[in-house]
């Protein structure tokens, strides 16, 4: 059950359009101190989902940080953490919204290679450039593993009717792409 000051910020801040205007912040700001810690946690809660919905689509905005992070700046910056491969080609096809057909990801090796070491950070350059070749090569299914290992990996992090915007999709030897609005993407 949600504290009464808690109940009575949020009625405030929906009451005043839902967006988070100076007095609907300031009057949350000042009960902050009131609420028991499960009040604020619920507050928050219902907060994050009010600027979900706010979103086209359900859609959350994403920041990439110079190290590669990928934060959710509606979650407090929670990470999403992915494994420095899935990473990159989560990285690789949000650079590049008109997609990318599988059978031509060998044209994008270098930004690949490039990607792949600025996100691990260290590591076997030899033994990295065999995982991109693995997974540039048509007749290798690596790329398909990693999109479906994507997929599950994300939907840790968005309920099934959101994942659709931030996984691969395309049809069959069409190009696949992620199809989050960039003007929800920020690149550091």
């Amino acid at each position: 059950m949600i504290g009464a000051e808690a109940y009575l910020s949020l009625q405030y801040l929906l009451d005043s359009g839902g967006v988070l205007e100076d007095p609907a912040v300031d009057y949350l700001a000042e009960r902050v101190d009131e609420m028991d810690a499960a009040a604020l946690l619920e507050a928050m809660e219902l907060l994050q989902e009010r600027l979900r919905r706010l979103q086209p689509d359900g859609a959350e905005r994403i920041r990439i940080t110079r190290d590669f992070r990928i934060l959710l700046p509606e979650r407090f910056d929670t990470e999403i953490r992915l494994r420095p491969l899935l990473k990159t080609v989560f990285l690789l096809f949000l650079r590049h919204p008109e997609g990318i057909r599988f059978t031509d990801l060998r044209d994008y090796r270098n930004e690949l290679m490039d990607l792949y070491m600025g996100v691990s950070g260290r590591g076997d350059r030899e033994e990295m450039a065999r995982s991109i070749d693995r997974l540039i090569d048509p007749k290798d299914n690596s790329i398909h593993e990693k999109a479906s290992n994507l997929s599950a990996a994300l939907s840790r992090y968005f309920p099934p009717d959101r994942l659709h915007a931030y996984t691969l999709s395309g049809k069959a030897g069409k190009p696949k792409r992620i199809r989050l609005d960039r003007n929800l993407v920020e690149w550091e």
